[in-house]
């Protein structure tokens, strides 16, 4: 395959899943490229057009949430994707801790879904609940994630220049992982607060959550927390600092993960 379209496909709420993505974009160097962002919405059925049978290269970046695929972003691709035969790389992203079953559920859900994986990938992102004062795996993606993603993608490009049809790839990709999974992030009643005397009403929480978690109530902010993600992205874009997360139970887990994972982790790769 010398010529090929490129199709993202992306859940990204604290921008470091993308920003792995567009770097494997850059070094698989397509012909085009097109995005389905899953992040703020179910996207409406992919156009035919852009799901031409064998002839098209997919790349679907997940986040990592307690080792498995977040629910909501599962149900996105599910419902907005499907694969028919076309090629597809496979990455998660993960707060340095582990990956756990994750990689192997989003395998098993583009086999599910009509793909053909040929290529995958683990890849660190800043951890949700890293904090100025306990920081996870802080800053990353940095410019030598960036550059192992980019190189990813040109040695995932010189694969794809050796098959003919992905429908035909007669391999099978093997990725780690274990049925049954883990258990994921379940619902509870923990969410990011509100500091109302530091909150200016500019709702850029209410944007940023791919829940719609969050909204503006009679010049106050409320958080549903059993629709909470606990993906902090309300937290990142807070420019009054003032959503934060005060939960007992997660302060302590982000204090556990600062002390136990403080050791920096390295992309892992598949083929």
């Amino acid at each position: 395959m010398h010529s090929y379209h490129a199709q993202r496909v992306v859940f990204s709420p604290t921008g470091t899943t993308r920003k792995i993505i567009e770097s494997i974009t850059l070094g698989l160097s397509p012909k085009s490229w097109s995005e389905l962002d899953l992040t703020y919405s179910a996207s409406a059925q992919e156009s035919a057009s852009n799901q031409q049978e064998g002839t098209e290269v997919a790349i679907i970046g997940m986040p990592v949430h307690a080792g498995r695929i977040p629910a909501l972003a599962a149900e996105r691709l599910r419902s907005s994707v499907a694969g028919r035969g076309r090629g597809v790389v496979l990455v998660v992203v993960y707060g340095n801790r582990a990956y756990d079953d994750a990689l192997l559920e989003l395998h098993n859900m583009a086999v599910e879904l009509g793909f053909v994986p040929v290529a995958a990938a683990a890849f660190v992102g800043e951890h949700s609940f890293s904090s100025p004062d306990l920081p996870v795996a802080e800053g990353r993606p940095d410019s030598l994630d960036l550059e192992e993603a980019q190189n990813f993608g040109k040695s995932v490009r010189e694969k794809m220049l050796h098959i003919q049809n992905c429908a035909d790839k007669a391999e099978k990709l093997a990725v780690p992982g274990n049925i049954p999974y883990r258990d994921g992030v379940q619902p509870a009643l923990i969410s990011p607060e509100t500091e109302a005397d530091k909150c200016v009403l500019c709702g850029d929480c209410v944007r940023s959550c791919p829940s719609g978690a969050i909204k503006l109530v009679n010049d106050s902010v409320e958080t549903d927390k059993m629709r909470c993600l606990r993906c902090c992205a309300c937290i990142r874009v807070c420019q009054a600092g003032a959503r934060l997360m005060t939960h007992p139970k997660i302060l302590e887990l982000g204090r556990t993960l600062h002390e136990k994972f403080a050791e920096r982790r390295e992309p892992e790769l598949y083929f």
